[in-house]
């Protein structure tokens, strides 16, 4: 692979990691901050439901464009059995807190269908 295009891959990496360091730390800024709105106007109980729910959202997209770079870097620039291990690891990490956060904000697993309204 020719130098300019790792250098351009490298650089797209990067910026993609500091996009998910970037969506991490923003998601959390704007989450805290309708937080505290909300327990002004609602109280505890529905601002902390919110906040957590704001919160499962911010990591999962954050997750996302971070394991997005790394599956970049790991097949283009470093594919070696490390990086691959590596890599298996963290789309695991990925995948467990995935599922997790999805039961945590909606109540039921990502495989389970979504309870019809009409029924409730």
């Amino acid at each position: 692979m020719p130098e300019e295009v790792r250098q351009l891959l490298g650089l797209v990496i990067r910026l993609l990691e500091i996009a998910g360091a970037g969506a991490l730390i923003l998601g959390f800024l704007v989450a805290t901050i309708h937080c505290v709105r909300r327990y002004r106007r609602e109280g505890g109980k529905p601002a902390i439901a919110r906040y957590r729910q704001a919160l499962g959202r911010t990591v999962l997209i954050g997750l996302e464009v971070l394991v997005a770079a790394t599956i970049i870097k790991t097949i283009t620039l470093d594919p070696t059995l490390r990086s691959v291990g590596f890599l298996a690891i963290t789309v695991v990490i990925r995948t467990v807190l995935s599922w997790t956060t999805v039961l945590e904000i909606y109540g039921r697993w990502p495989w389970q269908k979504a309870p019809d309204p009409e029924q409730t």
